[in-house]
């Protein structure tokens, strides 16, 4: 429950296209539009679902970009056209944090005393609702209540090199009135970049480090003290701002969010923070940001094989074979294969090992070139 004067608002980060996710992610319907975990909703739908009774339905908002905002209004997700909000222009997660907090503030008249943020991606698979409902309680609890900066962190399940880390200082939080923060709640030490592997490990095995979920949750007025002490400049161009957009003036507001620099809110904001506390989750969790990690959240026949559009698969192993929808009419057949990505969709077709399903970003990079040069590469 939240504190009595304090309104809750669920920020839900959705400006990534996905490139990882080719064929079937692309700028007119990036990956967080399409149903890739194991309920047949969307990746963004899942996330207004999961949200339930923690922040009002109509206290969340849709942080995205110009070219998405549209596709996400026609696909028909339950919330009001005016709570899909677009940022100007790019400027990393610390763009989409200063937007959505300058149009938090000035269109419902809130104090940063009055208002706490929940910042949560888009784009990840969580397997125990309740669990996450009673985490990230536990998590807004602790921004109101404590006045600091409170993340998630995921439980690693394997040496992975695609996450960053968060290193926790083994010491309770005294927090009484915050539910499960003697067993949950701790302090950061600092935030970790992406390891190599040999580091990577280093961290599994230390038991010190937990994934860095993306996820974060403030009282305004802590976050505006924390960034005043990272950066005065950044802290004041989101004070202009949530004052243009308070005056009526969103034209003015996007004209200062073009003086915002291109960082990550944990380049900007979080590896500088005096006072950031995270709550080790309880729930399943995973980044669905390529063929594999599909893999890993949908279920996969008994012979690991995950699968989408009816496909027929013939003596394979661990595969993930993706019919984009509406392309059911071409019959996709995959045989004795192991370990492989096949994805098919009206303008393209997909075929890699699964340990290299990063690499397909590489694919839209050349491609890019390819339109751009006119030509074509071998």
């Amino acid at each position: 429950m939240e504190d009595a004067g304090t309104t809750r608002i669920g920020v839900i980060m959705a400006g990534g296209i996905g490139e990882r996710f080719w064929p079937v992610s692309r700028p007119d319907r990036p990956k967080q539009l399409l149903p890739l975990g194991p309920s047949s909703r969307t990746l963004l739908e899942d996330t207004v679902h999961r949200l339930g009774d923690l922040v009002d339905r109509k206290r969340l908002m849709v942080v995205t970009s110009r070219i998405l905002r549209e596709p996400i209004i026609d696909a028909g997700i339950p919330l009001d056209d005016d709570q899909i909000i677009a940022e100007p222009m790019k400027r990393n997660t610390l763009g989409a944090v200063a937007w959505a907090t300058a149009l938090a503030l000035g269109r419902n008249g809130l104090s940063p005393e009055d208002a706490t943020l929940a910042f949560i991606p888009a784009d990840q698979y969580v397997g125990d609702i309740e669990t996450f409902r009673a985490d990230l309680g536990t998590a807004l609890a602790a921004a109101e209540q404590l006045d600091a900066l409170v993340t998630i962190g995921i439980e690693p399940t394997r040496p992975e090199t695609g996450y960053g880390y968060i290193e926790v200082e083994d010491r309770i939080v005294e927090a009484p009135g915050v539910p499960g923060a003697k067993e949950r709640l701790r302090p950061v030490e600092r935030f970790r970049e992406k390891p190599n592997a040999e580091t990577a490990e280093e961290f599994f095995a230390s038991g010190r480090f937990l994934w860095n979920g993306g996820m974060f949750l403030w009282r305004v007025s802590t976050f505006m003290a924390e960034l005043e002490h990272a950066d005065p400049e950044i802290a004041d161009i989101v004070r202009r701002m949530t004052q243009a957009v308070s005056d009526g003036d969103e034209a003015g507001a996007e004209r200062l969010f073009a003086e915002l620099p291109n960082l990550s809110v944990d380049y900007a904001l979080m590896e500088h923070s005096r006072r950031v506390l995270v709550v080790r989750a309880g729930f399943p969790w995973d980044d669905v940001g390529a063929w594999d990690a599909w893999r890993r959240v949908t279920d996969c026949d008994e012979q690991g094989n995950a699968m989408h559009g009816r496909p027929l698969l013939i003596d394979c192993d661990d595969c993930s074979v993706y019919n984009e929808p509406g392309q059911e009419q071409m019959f996709v057949a995959v045989v004795g294969m192991e370990r492989v990505i096949v994805a098919v969709a009206e303008d393209g077709l997909l075929v890699a090992p699964l340990d290299r399903a990063q690499q397909v970003r590489e694919v839209v990079r050349r491609l890019k070139q390819q339109r751009t040069s006119g030509g074509s590469e071998g």
